[in-house]
């Protein structure tokens, strides 16, 4: 984490503010993050109420035009890193988010090239503050970990609002698992992603959507061992289901065919898209 905290640090942007949340975060690495950066904003919770929960206590205290979601286990690799980020919306007004490559074990190999991307990974990722202030709101408290980057993409790119990833901005991402529970990974995992098609998949696509999730799941957690578990995110799935049809606003099949298409074939230049054209002006 202080890796993290010094890499946001000594970024070159000047006009930024570090918020730090502890969720709850070991006390020693907290005294040290208070000593060692003054200048950040602290914030910590009880206990362990999620990662978007917790996101979602940050964002409620920036009034910036634009917020950086940095993972504790992921750094920058340049110091120019925001003001790229920040330029890109500049050149680019439309955009809604813009994410970095990553680099690190597990990680896919690097492009050259800037593309449009159907969803970022929230902790590598610059938002405007907008998407949450005016234009879809803060992340629902049902996500626990997991699926609120897909919640918030589907409705950018239903506003058209694109997401775009840029090659030359990178962050190295370790995957670590210290404080991390690989079994309440996978459970939340799996009932945020599924909790996330009742609340954005088109009508005709839900049932197979839920149909897909349920065979795949099942195949994963045979390899897991974890059958047990399997059964356990399904209930607590089909237990908040009320909840999740209440925040029920999914975009149209239109919006969600050009995102299918967009994560099998490479878009370089929305402008020469045809799916992109075709996308319905909500505005």
């Amino acid at each position: 984490m202080l890796q993290c905290i010094e890499s946001c640090a000594n970024q070159a942007y000047s006009n930024k503010e570090i918020i730090i949340v502890f969720n709850p975060g070991d006390p020693e690495t907290e005294e040290i993050a208070r000593t060692r950066f003054p200048n950040t904003r602290i914030l910590r919770t009880e206990r362990n109420i999620g990662f978007f929960p917790a996101l979602n206590l940050a964002l409620a205290r920036v009034d910036a035009e634009y917020v950086m979601v940095v993972d504790d286990d992921a750094r920058f690799l340049g110091k120019d890193a925001l003001s790229m980020l920040v330029d890109a919306f500049r050149r680019e007004p439309r955009l809604g988010a813009v994410t970095c490559t990553l680099e690190g074990r597990g990680e896919k190999p690097a492009e050259n090239l800037d593309r449009y991307i159907s969803v970022f990974t929230t902790g590598f990722t610059m938002i405007r503050r907008k998407a949450f202030t005016e234009w879809i709101g803060y992340f629902p408290d049902l996500f626990f970990r997991s699926a609120g980057e897909t919640f918030l993409c589907m409705e950018l790119w239903e506003q058209r609002r694109p997401v775009k990833r840029l090659a030359d901005v990178r962050m190295f991402h370790a995957l670590a698992l210290e404080g991390r529970s690989v079994s309440d990974w996978r459970f939340y995992g799996t009932r945020s992603q599924l909790l996330c098609a009742v609340m954005r998949e088109p009508a005709l696509w839900l049932g197979p959507v839920l149909l897909s999730k349920l065979l795949k799941s099942f195949v994963q957690y045979v390899g897991y061992r974890q059958l047990g578990l399997w059964m356990k995110a399904w209930l607590s799935f089909i237990f908040h289901i009320p909840e999740a049809l209440r925040l029920r606003k999914p975009v149209s099949i239109v919006t969600r065919r050009f995102l299918r298409q967009l994560d099998r074939s490479p878009v370089y230049d929305l402008d020469e898209s045809p799916e992109w054209r075709a996308l319905p002006r909500t505005g």
